[in-house]
């Protein structure tokens, strides 16, 4: 029996409460004389019991009103019950609505049994399985699917049920071991001739997915022999070269391939996104080209205007920027980019009116403190404060990074009890948010409040041991506002094994040897901090230890370039205020003006 429908459930009990119900003969003499009757009686029906037919009757008009919940338990009580083909479709797909994957599940692998030549049902039992995260079973169904109905995409769907849902929970030895238990499993497929080269396109995303990129090019190109010029098999193939920093082949296989295919509109995408990496003006005339073919194609739209933007097309870019902020999917990001440029041009009111549109996405918060800035700077911060606690109401996801945002607001207008206050409201919202302690504990370090700096740094560290950025917060703090240079060095050695190779703390190791009297040790930390990231932090350090070290001439070079990248940096200027070394500066600066205070 097919679905259900509640006029064809009532009909049904109708007829059965009628039959068990009416004097004998009545039923006879209404068929001889009603040939409606007469038709409706010739119908064949399967013989539900009444519990069946008041259960069905519950559940359809529950259905009609949307009451899934209370539509699922009667179908999966009949589905068991009856087996009816019709009756387990149905429970099937109200389960997979209510998402109840357990259902869903139960009541595939119960429609497959009953009506196993049904592609339905076998669709239903390899999503079932894919959300299970059941790829070696799901790939059973996948495989009748394709040997049957040549859906080709089921067979590959597979291959990407590790990248989903369940990937997230599973760690990479894990997600490595079941990724090679189902490319086993691709290999023992015993399908026809014909369709024998999928399995190496299937295994050739497997590899790549693994990070096997040497074995997934080979599958590729052999997949590529059997059958040449195949879509998939290229653009997988491109891929993997690209992730071997062969962008240069990349680009040339599609490209060859476009000459033989010019009106394939995926490769010349792929072919137009390499492009950006290697010649951004060829990429623009792809880019044009896919626009000539599809105007309307609003994702070409959004690519190409950002190409012009760095190429500096501004009216070109506005124009394509607007056509795709029709797009709900790209909005947010068109207009965050009609706003940074209005923003840029000065237009402050028509920034502003792009800003408001981003209300989703990865420039959310970007545009909100952006926002906020202009707010402050053409009406006022108590303006700007109170927008920023309208979308705190308004998007309670984007919470954590708003009060940041505010924070950021107030310690900009030389308002930093302001904004402790607005870090410390945050987090009697979110209790031990990451952010937030951070944000908070930088800030009280900022206003001499070592205790709470403290506090917040190690309530981060007590969150997750190997914090390496706030261990070395920590010992940083600990040097420039206590005595405690042991305890200081500790922390930052821990943080140093665990990041070695970052700049900040690779100074912090320098900065706390120094303190300890090891200055040819932290002279080697810091000359390794200044060449990885020339900061102006960093170059005060090091001259100081230079300078220690009675070599001036290198502590006032040091000190004189870096000052050239950020003229008057307070702790520079300041470092050398205190060791007396403006006069030793001015031999090398004869044009200078007054000293910078």
């Amino acid at each position: 029996m097919k679905k259900l429908h509640l006029c064809a459930v009532i009909t049904l009990y109708l007829l059965v409460a009628g039959c068990a119900t009416a004097p004998q003969g009545v039923g006879k003499t209404a068929a001889t004389t009603d040939p409606e009757v007469t038709e409706t009686a010739e119908l064949p029906a399967t013989p539900f019991a009444i519990d069946t037919l008041y259960d069905l009757l519950v559940g359809d008009i529950a259905l009609t009103r949307s009451q899934f919940d209370i539509a699922l338990p009667k179908y999966l009580q009949q589905a068991r019950q009856t087996r009816d083909a019709g009756i387990v479709e149905m429970a099937s797909r109200v389960a997979s609505h209510l998402r109840d994957h357990e259902a869903s599940l139960e009541m595939a692998l119960l429609w497959v049994e009953i009506d196993s030549e049904n592609p339905q049902s076998q669709s239903a039992a390899l999503q079932a399985y894919a959300i299970e995260g059941d790829a070696i079973n799901a790939l059973t169904y996948a495989s009748w699917l394709y040997q049957n109905y040549d859906d080709l995409e089921a067979f590959l769907a597979v291959t990407s049920i590790y990248e989903g849902a369940t990937y997230k929970e599973i760690n990479h030895d894990e997600k490595s071991a079941l990724i090679s238990a189902l490319i086993a499993a691709y290999q023992q497929l015993q399908l026809p001739p014909e369709k024998q080269a999928s399995v190496l396109l299937a295994r050739a995303i497997l590899h790549r997915d693994s990070a096997q990129l040497a074995e997934s090019e080979r599958l590729a190109k052999e997949f590529l022999v059997a059958t040449p010029d195949d879509q998939r098999g290229l653009l997988l193939l491109a891929q993997v070269l690209h992730q071997l920093n062969r962008i240069d082949e990349a680009v040339l296989l599609i490209e060859d391939s476009l000459k033989r295919k010019p009106d394939d509109r995926k490769l010349r995408l792929q072919y137009a996104r390499f492009l950006t990496i290697t010649d951004r003006n060829l990429a623009i005339s792809q880019f044009e080209i896919l626009r000539s073919q599809d105007p309307k194609d609003q994702e070409v739209n959004f690519l190409l205007a950002l190409l012009q933007l760095n190429q500096g097309q501004i009216e070109q870019a506005v124009a394509l920027f607007k056509e795709a902020a029709g797009k709900p999917s790209l909005s947010a990001d068109a207009h965050y980019h009609l706003g940074s440029i209005a923003d840029r041009q000065g237009n402050v009111s028509a920034a502003l009116g792009h800003y408001r549109q981003v209300r989703f996405g990865r420039n959310y918060l970007a545009a909100a403190s952006r926002l906020t800035v202009l707010l402050a700077t053409h009406n006022n911060v108590t303006a700007a404060r109170q927008y920023l606690q309208r979308l705190r109401i308004e998007q309670p996801s984007q919470a954590v990074g708003l009060f940041q945002i505010e924070s950021n607001l107030l310690i900009s207008a030389k308002q930093p009890d302001q904004a402790l206050s607005i870090l410390t409201d945050g987090l009697s919202a979110f209790p031990n948010d990451t952010q937030l302690l951070y944000a908070r504990s930088m800030v009280a370090e900022q206003q001499d409040n070592f205790a709470l700096a403290e506090q917040d740094l190690r309530a981060l560290i007590a969150l997750d041991q190997n914090n390496a950025t706030a261990l070395n917060a920590l010992g940083y703090t600990m040097i420039v506002h206590t005595d405690r240079r042991d305890e200081a060095h500790a922390l930052i050695k821990r943080a140093y094994l665990l990041n070695p190779g970052d700049p900040a703390t690779i100074d912090s190791m320098g900065w706390v040897l120094f303190q300890m009297g090891e200055l040819e040790k932290a002279l080697g930390h810091l000359t390794k901090a200044m060449g990885i990231m020339p900061d102006p932090e960093i170059a005060a350090h090091l001259g100081e230890v230079q300078w220690a070290l009675g070599d001036k001439e290198s502590a006032i070079l040091t000190w004189t370039k870096s000052l050239e990248q950020a003229p008057g940096h307070k702790t520079i200027v300041s470092t050398m205020q205190r060791l007396g070394a403006e006069l030793e500066l001015e031999p090398l600066n004869p044009e200078s003006s007054e000293p910078q205070q």
